[in-house]
């Protein structure tokens, strides 16, 4: 089998490829790669005129919520929205039901996630870093977990309060050379919080969550990151004091890097409206300062990474008065379009440097074999075609994930994912046209 992406803009920031050309893939490989390759004697051609070809995208923050929790979600339908959205790989956070803490979990993922019937992705498990064990919180077994194959360790759901654990689990996940997905949370000081905490939260009649709950723990962890060596990821920054500290922290030689979710870069408390829970995100929704800030950390490298944090409910769960409504919004399948939209689009980012924070970044960060289209460097060849310049409006009731709870139900972007390519084809956008298609037997 000899599947060719002719002529299409080859995006690849892990070899500073950015020109138009060609991708072969033979045998489920990457072989060449560039404007002068040999496209003869191909079994499947994609005419890729005007698109981008990537390497497929990587989402290093996402809840699959199985097991335990598939009302919400499942392996299945969470693999079938990351494909639709143009990711080839994704990380599974490990707060299910029971969390990710023993190698007998990591296997159920790894096996499920691999089915025939599921989305056709790779899904990198990340393990839990602490458990509960006779009502006492401790450090979970983290080389049983590397060993079953984990890609890093988070307190994600469950925040470490405790410095000295964090001390602790640091120093050890440095020896395993594991990385630590940091959820940056005081809970002492967002407890009851629903909103950030403000202007808004004061018209509302909704107790604030401020953003110094984020700012104390990002502080914490980027200061023991610097004193263990500890290569920590911060989760889903929020705050503009949250991009300080961590470009200090990077200054003064932390191996600390960060993320930023869609929907903290382009909303903000405003658009609450009238207590729509589908706007309801842990960290909150903050202010068009918080926006501005992150938008110059992302055009500045120190927010290394965009991720989604998928986090689906079903709908009896979300439609009830807002303070009851759970935290978190689905994104695999808007992650892409509305990067595009605010942010290359709106020349914050150039195309590679998107490309980077979606695909390249998140792979060096967690070591994944992903991210890239060099030949002969991946098991198997990852590859996303991307209509830069495509106009649709996303509509919530008709995605994959089980969740529907969406901030961007009904918005128009620009951009899409319209072909998704993992070894073989695992999803077609109704947007691509066949016309562009050659196949033979």
């Amino acid at each position: 089998m000899r599947t060719v992406f002719k002529n299409g803009r080859i995006i690849d920031p892990s070899q500073d490829l950015d020109l138009v050309g060609h991708v072969v893939v033979e045998n489920a490989q990457v072989v060449a790669c560039g404007p002068d390759v040999d496209i003869s004697d191909a079994t499947t051609v994609y005419d890729c005129t005007g698109l981008w070809i990537t390497p497929g995208l990587v989402d290093m923050h996402v809840h699959l919520r199985e097991p335990g929790e598939d009302y919400r979600e499942t392996i299945k339908t969470g693999t079938r929205a990351a494909a639709a959205g143009g990711f080839t790989t994704i990380c599974c956070l490990p707060n299910t039901t029971p969390p990710l803490d023993t190698p007998a979990l990591i296997d159920f993922i790894l096996d499920k996630s691999a089915a025939p019937d599921a989305g056709g992705v790779f899904v990198a498990p990340v393990g839990a870093l602490t458990t509960v064990k006779d009502g006492q919180t401790r450090m979970a077994n983290l080389a049983s977990l590397k060993s079953a194959g984990i890609v890093a360790a988070s307190d994600e759901g469950v925040p470490v309060q405790d410095a000295n654990l964090m001390l602790h689990a640091m120093e050890y996940c440095r020896q395993l050379d594991l990385p630590i997905m940091a959820h940056c949370e005081d809970l002492s000081l967002s407890a009851n919080g629903q909103i950030n905490d403000g202007a808004i939260s004061a018209l509302l009649g909704l107790a604030g969550m401020p953003r110094t709950a984020e700012e104390v723990m990002v502080m914490r962890n980027c200061l023991l990151s610097l004193q263990t060596g500890c290569r920590v990821h911060i989760l889903r920054v929020s705050s503009w004091g949250s991009v300080e500290l961590i470009r200090q922290a990077k200054y003064l030689g932390a191996p600390v890097t960060a993320e930023v979710c869609p929907h903290h870069f382009c909303l903000t408390e405003n658009d609450l409206g009238e207590f729509d829970t589908n706007f309801k995100t842990t960290p909150p929704l903050r202010t068009e300062l918080d926006v501005d800030m992150i938008l110059q950390g992302l055009s500045d490298g120190t927010i290394d990474a965009i991720a989604s944090d998928h986090s689906p409910y079903a709908a009896h769960e979300t439609r009830v008065p807002f303070d009851e409504a759970p935290f978190g919004c689905v994104g695999l399948e808007t992650a892409l379009g509305v990067t595009l939209t605010f942010v290359t689009h709106k020349g914050v980012l150039s195309p590679s440097e998107t490309v980077r924070r979606l695909a390249t970044a998140p792979s060096q960060i967690l070591g994944l074999d992903a991210g890239t289209l060099k030949p002969e460097t991946t098991a198997l060849a990852q590859v996303t075609v991307i209509d830069p310049d495509v106009e649709w409006t996303f509509d919530v009731k008709k995605t994959f994930s089980r969740g529907k709870n969406s901030p961007f139900d009904g918005m128009n972007l620009k951009g899409k994912a319209v072909l998704t390519y993992c070894g073989t084809e695992i999803y077609r956008d109704a947007l691509w046209d066949s016309a562009r298609d050659h196949t033979t037997e």
